[in-house]
């Protein structure tokens, strides 16, 4: 706390409050745009977004891809809504006004990274009566990240020394609605379900590019509001003037935000932070404990209407869906697709004019553990417009496909099951194996690497060749998958010598036998001989 200093002022707002890095007025988030490089401030960013002008942010970290964009959209969506606009405006001037609008009574402090004043709300900071509380929490801005980095491997820790605004900007936009609990006094996100979760974004887009991907998701936002009130219990919300940007208020108590007092679109903050200025220009956050969440929201287990979060319809309460250490594999994604014990997200929804156009599906999380991070996992999934039909609930969708598609998870995991035992009898011996030993794990791991491949890409071609066919050629990839990577085993690894003639031969009579029976269409008599040798 000693270290602390504060800069010269940066802006005079008040002739008493200085404000740095003002959102509003100060260029401060690069983008890249047609090869070139420029910083702009918020209001022009979102002018540059409508005009599909931004190809990169540079400095942007992959984990936090996400977090940026949701913000982008929400804060968007919310301007729109208040101003009664329909479609992004081009002028950033018509944007500055309409985010100055959201922080009427505050606009001079509320959008800037530092504020001298602590009782006064900076950018994703709340303002407090209690500064002397807060100690200093981090130095560089990847401090502050959400990322947990114990053994510090893949991505080093305090390690953006010079500590650049837009750093700050992006760490502070991850931390405050991605994190989740993280000990002692560290509140999670309202927006999941517990404090292990994460927040999951299933997004239906255009294409890769910002612009477009931001504004059909502002779009979709305002267009399903209503949708979004009736997807959760009556009086969660409030329908109108409700409180949008949570640091807008005071954190000086342990008494949370309630659900009714916050807007559908709200943007929340989870931890009690304020930026401060260093010696030689640098930032650092300084951090107070929270002993209860900033929003009330436990009981609901992360159903609050996110329109890019997948429900589970399940066993038990309905909650937001957690995603484990294996990310969006096929199995998980056509659940997701295709409303298997899950409620599917509103950000799917076809919207007007999207009628039979090609889009793709993006599913992204960074899944967290207990002390840990277990992974960003990221999936896209290729939506032709012919297919898009089948997913719409806007009319009573064709159980077609979502039959199809189930059909094809069940005999995948049957032969799955077979190509675990054939391999496990090989390398174990066929006297006594030992089914639940992890021997075949490299094997099987291989195994749904292709699956995870090849799974929609065939279930797609349903409306060319037909739903019979799909399970045909299925069964037959299936079948041939299975074989190739059986022989690798058998080829590569040798059992003692004593028993390896017996065990290939068991190995081979378990995998044929068994894929014969559950991948009927995969042996016709004719060929079934050749596909055993």
């Amino acid at each position: 706390m000693g270290e602390v200093v504060v800069l010269q002022p940066h802006s005079e707002i008040e002739e008493d409050i200085f404000t740095m890095f003002d959102l509003l007025i100060d260029r401060i988030v690069p983008v890249e745009t047609s090869g070139n490089q420029a910083a702009l401030t918020l209001p022009e960013l979102f002018s540059r977004l409508g005009q599909d002008a931004i190809d990169s942010f540079p400095g942007l970290a992959a984990h936090q891809a996400q977090a940026w964009y949701l913000f982008l959209v929400q804060l968007g969506a919310l301007a729109l809504f208040r101003g009664r606009l329909e479609e992004p405006p081009e002028d950033p001037d018509v944007w500055r006004n309409l985010l100055a609008d959201l922080t009427s009574d505050c606009a001079d402090t509320a959008w800037s990274l530092t504020v001298e004043q602590p009782t006064t709300p900076a950018f994703l900071q709340p303002p407090t009566e209690k500064i002397e509380k807060f100690k200093l929490a981090a130095k560089t801005p990847d401090a502050l990240d959400v990322l947990v980095t114990a053994k510090n491997h893949d991505r080093k820790r305090a390690q953006a020394i010079g500590g650049e605004p837009h750093l700050w900007l992006y760490a502070l936009v991850t931390l405050q609605t991605t994190q989740g609990f993280s000990g002692r006094g560290n509140p999670g996100i309202a927006r999941m379900n517990g404090g292990f979760s994460s927040r999951v974004m299933v997004d239906r887009r255009p294409n890769r590019r910002w612009g477009p991907r931001a504004v059909r998701a502002m779009r979709m936002l305002l267009t399903r509001r209503e949708k979004i009130l009736k997807s959760v219990s009556h009086d969660l919300y409030r329908s109108d003037n409700g409180l949008a940007l949570t640091w807008l208020e005071a954190w000086d108590t342990d008494t949370p935000l309630r659900m009714d007092e916050l807007d559908p679109f709200f943007i929340e903050i989870c931890r009690r932070v304020r930026l401060t200025a260093r010696e030689e220009g640098r930032l650092a956050a300084l951090a107070r404990p929270a002993n209860t969440p900033r929003v009330a929201s436990q009981a609901l287990k992360g159903k609050l209407g996110d329109p890019w979060v997948p429900i589970n319809q399940g066993k038990g309460d309905p909650s937001s869906l957690t995603v484990s250490a294996n990310g969006f594999d096929y199995r998980l994604a056509q659940r997701i697709l295709f409303k298997r014990e899950l409620e599917k997200p509103l950000s799917m929804d076809e919207l007007p004019g999207e009628h039979g156009v090609d889009s793709e599906i993006h599913m992204a999380v960074l899944v967290r553990g207990q002390g840990k991070t277990e992974g960003l996992h990221e999936r896209v999934i290729p939506l032709p417009g012919s297919i898009a039909a089948f997913l719409s609930d806007e009319e009573e969708p064709d159980s077609t496909l979502a039959d199809l598609s189930r059909d094809m998870v069940v005999f995948a995991g049957e032969a799955r099951r077979v190509l675990r035992q054939a391999v496990l009898v090989y390398l174990q011996g066929p006297e006594n194996p030992n089914f639940k030993k992890p021997d075949a794990n490299p094997t099987i791991d291989g195994y749904d690497r292709k699956i995870d491949e090849e799974f929609f890409n065939r279930l797609f071609e349903t409306p060319k060749i037909g739903s019979d066919e799909v399970i045909h050629r299925w069964q037959l990839f299936l079948r041939d998958e299975a074989f190739r990577l059986a022989r690798n085993v058998w080829h590569r690894t040798l059992p003692p010598r004593a028993r390896r003639e017996k065990a290939r031969v068991a190995s081979e009579a378990v995998l044929f036998g068994g894929l014969r029976k559950r991948l009927p269409q995969a042996f016709p008599e004719h060929d079934s001989k050749e596909v055993s040798t």
